[in-house]
């Protein structure tokens, strides 16, 4: 039997998000290996720059303006941490059962994507507008947007990895549904609440 995992505003976020994301990194590699000074592909900078702008836009018009109480209650549970998941992080090879939709990891995925994203706006809005800044500053935002791009390059790497494996989680996120089976051995208490 199928149990409801992911309702359409979640999935509809996260692949919108996962697709403008694949394309600002994909720019962003290019302009990356392009010697500096040469300042890179117009058109790619253009596109770069312009894709960030739905990036930021609609993760957060999908939250604010979204009627469904799944996708806030996902971004609810995903926000809090339980003292007992700690042990989660110790016992993480042993396949630990968890009690809420989301194991601690997934919510560390979370926290440590949001901070990269912010982190990614605010040094590639300095670089965008880098008029209104000394050469120094841009150049230091230069490197740090250069570096959080390379983390989250491992991030996403990670979070690929680790769905392939759990390959019922990308049934998840594509059609909505998960196996109950599975979610009764991952999720001891989270499957029972779903109707």
């Amino acid at each position: 039997m199928k149990i409801i995992r992911f309702d359409p505003g979640a999935r509809v976020l996260h692949w919108s998000h996962a697709i403008l994301f694949l394309w600002l990194l994909l720019t962003g590699i290019d302009m990356f290996l392009t010697p500096k000074s040469l300042l890179g592909d117009p058109l790619i900078k253009m596109l770069h720059l312009y894709a960030s702008i739905p990036f930021i836009l609609i993760p957060a018009a999908l939250y604010l303006f979204s009627r469904s109480i799944y996708l806030r209650n996902d971004i609810k549970e995903l926000t809090s941490f339980r003292s007992d998941e700690i042990k989660w992080f110790f016992e993480f090879l042993k396949n630990t059962r968890v009690n809420s939709k989301f194991n601690p990891g997934q919510k560390m995925n979370f926290f440590a994507t949001l901070l990269l994203i912010i982190g990614l706006f605010l040094s590639g809005s300095v670089v965008w507008m880098k008029s209104l800044f000394s050469v120094d500053f841009v150049e230091l935002n230069f490197m740090v947007h250069d570096f959080l791009d390379e983390i989250s390059l491992l991030l996403l790497s990670g979070h690929i990895l680790l769905s392939l494996y759990h390959s019922e989680s990308i049934r998840g996120i594509i059609y909505g549904k998960v196996d109950e089976e599975w979610a009764k051995e991952h999720y001891s208490e989270w499957w029972k609440k779903t109707d």
